[in-house]
């Protein structure tokens, strides 16, 4: 769709054609393409997901000095153009963030938010602790564009050096990936977020390592934060610290599931969150 500015904004369209709207907001540095291992499944329990690229990602046009609060705004725009009166929003690890400032920015649009595996308010000290340590001193480049010539230097202009973390992945992560078509599927995402460079994901990080300047607090809708325990990318505490800035929120921990694993419980969440 183009937006009112003139941007171009991608997302992909899944599950049933006549389901119950969700939003999902990708991590990073993942795209639109997240959930379609899933698509069978979204289509079964009766959900439509719609997932857009961020700026700079995938197909969607950049959007240079962003912010995390730019965002509900493009969600509003993508809502209005679907003909969406409300729907529920689900933001994985970099999209976590995402999903609660939709929530608090749109507060007549979304019904209810999950945040699986989501990075919390990096204003919060100790959510420096235990982050996956490229990540962790990417996020701490602070500028914009000194964050795409970093990432430039390791991974190449158009990204093609990227690989996973750094550290061990969980076993139930090691097991997902043993699945072809759900490997075929991370390497086409990944891919994908590169596809204008690694500019969308340098920003993309950048932006995730401010503090949060909207209110959690603000958050009046049911929200459930779900993170794995064995994650070897975003410690549990971040989980745990907004599950604790916002009024009422569910807080979901699962002792076997990893970074990657806990991918494949986001149907079923966002099953719950529309029921």
């Amino acid at each position: 769709m183009t937006l009112p500015d003139g941007r171009t904004l991608a997302f992909t369209d899944l599950g049933a054609p006549d389901g119950a709207p969700v939003f999902y907001f990708h991590g990073a540095p993942t795209s639109r393409l997240d959930l379609v291992p899933w698509d069978n499944e979204l289509a079964r329990m009766g959900l439509r997901v719609f997932s857009p690229d961020r700026p700079g990602y995938g197909r969607s046009t950049p959007l240079p000095g962003r912010d995390l609060e730019d965002w509900p705004a493009d969600v509003a725009a993508l809502a209005g153009y679907l003909g969406l009166a409300r729907f529920a929003v689900v933001g994985y690890s970099t999209g976590g963030p995402y999903a609660l400032v939709s929530a608090a920015l749109l507060p007549g649009r979304v019904a209810a938010a999950g945040v699986v595996a989501g990075v919390t308010d990096m204003g919060w000290a100790p959510a420096w602790e235990g982050v996956e340590k490229r990540e962790a001193e990417l996020m701490r480049v602070g500028d914009e564009g000194a964050a795409v010539s970093w990432c430039e230097t390791r991974y190449g202009a158009d990204g093609a050096r990227f690989s996973g973390g750094s550290g061990p992945w969980a076993d139930a992560d090691l097991v997902l990936m043993d699945n072809i078509e759900v490997a075929a599927s991370l390497a086409e995402t990944v891919g994908e977020s590169f596809r204008q460079g690694v500019s969308g994901y340098a920003q993309d990080v950048t932006v995730q390592a401010r503090p949060w300047t909207f209110d959690p607090g603000a958050v009046r809708v049911p929200v459930v934060v779900l993170h794995g325990e064995a994650d070897t990318v975003i410690p549990t505490v971040h989980s745990r610290h907004t599950a604790d800035l916002v009024p009422g929120a569910k807080l979901d921990l699962r002792p076997a599931d990893g970074h990657l694993s806990i991918v494949a419980r986001i149907p079923r969440l966002a099953l719950d969150l529309v029921g």
